[in-house]
């Protein structure tokens, strides 16, 4: 017993074990703290970033504060030895773990400095330091009864990741970015043939990693929300507290939070307004049933009588109807009544076909005010055309989550076959005045996916790259090439997004700004890091190999995780293959932390279109020390994941050559069956690219026929793309 040390710990709170954590480390300390609560709140960091947790000590001290009372429960009372320690490890496979007493952050989401953490990043760590805290209740004090019901933890904390903070935090109008965290990608994944509910079985170890996804914090925070619309916050605000209390120190699930909510319903008697409406079915349905409906609107505008019938919304065109019935909650505006802010439901559809009426006039309307229900709308084409025309003509008049709906919507409408090509980019028209970071936001993601199934054919999406560029002008100059102090959050996340973008696509004076940024970097002048993503990739895309090796040091003398990261997205963007190679064998050391050796991977195929083949031979030379140093095994499958990848990026002779590779020397490897799927994928998106390249085409040439797309562009970007 020489030389040991025996410490005693005090009783836990009764919990799942899942829930014990220690922290062992030699040189840990508390580097921010709030004396104020008890227990204290406590930053505890790597002794060299003592002075840098008073970003995240002001985020959980607030909200802690907000959950005390929201709950009516406060967290001093939940156990006498719990502390309200926040962990920031430099090693940390997930953005946070809500541990009984201590939550462990990845480091990059709690070391905030305004002058090097990008906005993504700050505006990010306030929801998670919110989600965890929410954790504490939802999860902790009450724990899902069985891996089934993770989306009730998950569910509830990440809506409180968003609504609470809103609140605490107005400046970062998170309230206003729930959609493109949650709702958007919640609806694209939801909407394959193989979903799943949110309450649904699973008993494997792979099962149960796999429910910690979209369905159940994205689909989970978004059915909260719709649900808190129908009842009211304050009934919503009750079936919580009664939740929690009912509960408390116990396992629950889809049963008793039920429960909760029709105990708080029946005393407010807040569903009095809806005839015809059974909170039972509504929420049997939406809990244990996949997908979501579209709704299909079609206006008489004569007579003003509207015609509303649902189905479930696939993107495959051609999957089969299922007959499922969602209870939809109904909102809208129209040119005439525009009540965009009202998102308490006016009706409830229940049937498979309903009618409602509006004045008869000929105006638009838009049904799914805000985006706050869980459903995708379709109209009939006299519709859509008065809403391309507004859009167009009368910027401002529809509210821009709206517009980022409409957006959203019609990119998944073309892709699904319920709307042409031709019509969807009529009615894109609009874009080329938008500047809005919420529309912008969904259209680059819409206008990305088809660009990367052109990816092949280099002309062609040459000519698509011209036409978004020709579109994105005017965000371009409106967001402009440097921030202002007095800037909100929003639109410095809107530049990070576009100038990003708008490099990528190779325009001009996007790549000179940011190579001008790049060469006063180099002579020590401090660039914001909210453009420093543009900067790096630019600086290594332009430079050569002392522009890498300046990088390189950069990288290795910072003490920021998150400036860490673009730092590794810019080495990435190299085009010299040999130090292409010097990057990725970058990754198989400590020098990469093991969480973000899967991304640093990815980025040498996002930096350049002909980075691919050098990948290629990387993997195929070092496939055993990347199974090594990327940890073959971890939960998020990281060599699965980076091989897959590479897939994506690869030609058809570069698809053969990874296949025959894959055939001959892996096919008794963990990674054999998803790599050889990944590659089928990849020639089907190229099928269907190349299928599909003239469709596309001709829609964006005649969408693009009122903008001046000189031929001298289109050169251009034609000779830009053979380069690429």
């Amino acid at each position: 017993w020489r030389n040991r040390i025996e410490d005693t710990f005090q009783p836990t709170p009764r919990m799942s074990s899942y829930l014990v954590t220690f922290l062992v480390s030699e040189s840990f300390q508390v580097i921010a703290q709030d004396d104020s609560f008890s227990p204290p709140v406590r930053i505890i960091g790597r002794s060299n970033t003592v002075g840098l947790g008073d970003h995240a000590l002001r985020l959980a001290s607030r909200m802690t504060e907000y959950f005390d009372q929201y709950f009516g429960i406060p967290y001093s009372t939940l156990h006498p030895n719990l502390m309200n320690d926040h962990i920031s490890s430099p090693d940390w496979a997930s953005a946070g773990t809500e541990n009984w007493g201590m939550v462990s952050y990845r480091e990059m989401y709690m070391i905030i400095d305004s002058n090097e953490t990008t906005m993504a990043v700050e505006h990010y760590a306030a929801t998670l330091i919110s989600h965890e805290l929410a954790h504490k209740w939802f999860g902790n004090l009450v724990t899902c009864f069985w891996w089934s019901n993770t989306w009730i933890n998950e569910g509830f904390a990440s809506y409180f990741g968003y609504y609470p903070t809103a609140q605490m935090f107005p400046e970062y109008d998170h309230h206003e970015h729930f959609n493109n965290r949650y709702m958007t990608g919640s609806m694209s994944f939801d909407s394959g043939v193989s979903t799943v509910p949110m309450n649904h079985e699973v008993n494997t170890p792979a099962q149960v990693t796999g429910h910690f996804g979209t369905i159940s914090y994205s689909k989970g925070a978004a059915f909260l929300r719709q649900t808190a619309n129908i009842i009211t916050d304050a009934t919503f605000q009750k079936a919580c507290r009664y939740f929690l209390l009912n509960n408390a120190f116990e396992p629950a699930d889809q049963y008793d939070l039920y429960n909760a909510f029709e105990q708080a319903i029946n005393e407010d008697n807040s569903l009095s307004q809806y005839s015809n409406f059974n909170f039972t079915d509504y929420y049997r349905i939406w809990v244990n049933d996949p997908g979501y409906p579209v709704l299909n609107v079609a206006v008489n505008h004569s007579t003003g009588e509207m015609t509303l019938v649902q189905e479930r919304f696939f993107l495959s065109a051609s999957a089969r109807p299922t007959g499922h019935i969602y209870p939809i909650p109904i909102t809208y505006s129209t040119r005439s009544n525009r009540i965009f802010q009202n998102v308490r439901p006016i009706h409830m559809m229940t049937g498979s076909r309903d009618t409602l009426w509006k004045d008869p006039r000929e105006e638009w309307v838009i049904f799914n005010n805000m985006q706050h229900g869980h459903y995708r709308v379709n109209y009939d084409e006299k519709t859509w055309r008065l809403i391309s025309d507004s859009l167009l003509n009368e910027p401002g008049t529809i509210h821009h989550l709206n517009r980022a709906q409409i957006v959203d919507d019609v990119f998944a409408l073309m892709r699904s076959g319920r709307m042409t090509y031709e019509l969807g980019f009529h009615i894109f028209r609009f874009l080329r005045n938008e500047v809005n970071f919420h529309v912008w936001d969904v259209a680059i993601t819409g206008y990305t996916w088809l660009r990367n199934r052109l990816r092949h054919l280099p002309r062609n999406q040459a000519e698509f790259d011209s036409y978004i560029i020709s579109y994105m002008e005017n965000v371009i100059n409106s967001v402009g090439y440097n921030s202002d102090p007095s800037e909100s959050p929003t639109i410095s996340m809107n530049r990070e997004t576009v100038l990003h973008f708008a490099c990528n696509l190779g325009h001009r004076r996007c790549i000179q700004e940011s190579n001008a940024g790049w060469q006063r970097m180099k002579k020590g002048e401090w660039i914001t890091p909210y453009i420093r993503r543009s900067v790096y990739l630019t600086g290594m895309r332009e430079g050569d190999s002392s522009d890498f090796q300046f990088l390189l040091r950069r990288y290795r003398e910072s003490n920021f995780a998150n400036d860490k990261l673009e730092m590794l997205r810019g080495l990435g963007g190299t085009r010299d293959p040999q130090l292409l190679q010097q990057y990725l064998a970058l990754t198989l050391t400590s020098e990469v932390r093991s969480h973000d050796k899967a991304n640093s991977f990815n980025y040498a195929l996002l930096g350049n279109q002909e980075n691919a083949y050098t990948v290629l031979q990387f993997v195929k030379s070092n496939i055993n020390a990347i199974r090594v140093a990327y940890v073959e095994d971890a939960p998020p499958t990281p060599v699965n994941t980076a091989l897959s990848n590479l897939a994506s990026y690869l030609d058809e002779p570069g698809l053969a050559e990874y296949e025959e590779w894959l055939r001959t020397t892996q096919s008794n490897s963990l990674q054999y069956n998803t790599v050889i799927s990944a590659i089928n994928s990849a020639r089907n998106n190229m099928e269907w690219g190349t299928n599909m390249a003239e469709t596309i085409l001709a829609a964006a040439r005649g969408s693009a026929a009122g903008v001046a797309v000189s031929a001298m562009l289109l050169a251009i970007m034609a000779i830009f793309a053979m380069v690429m």
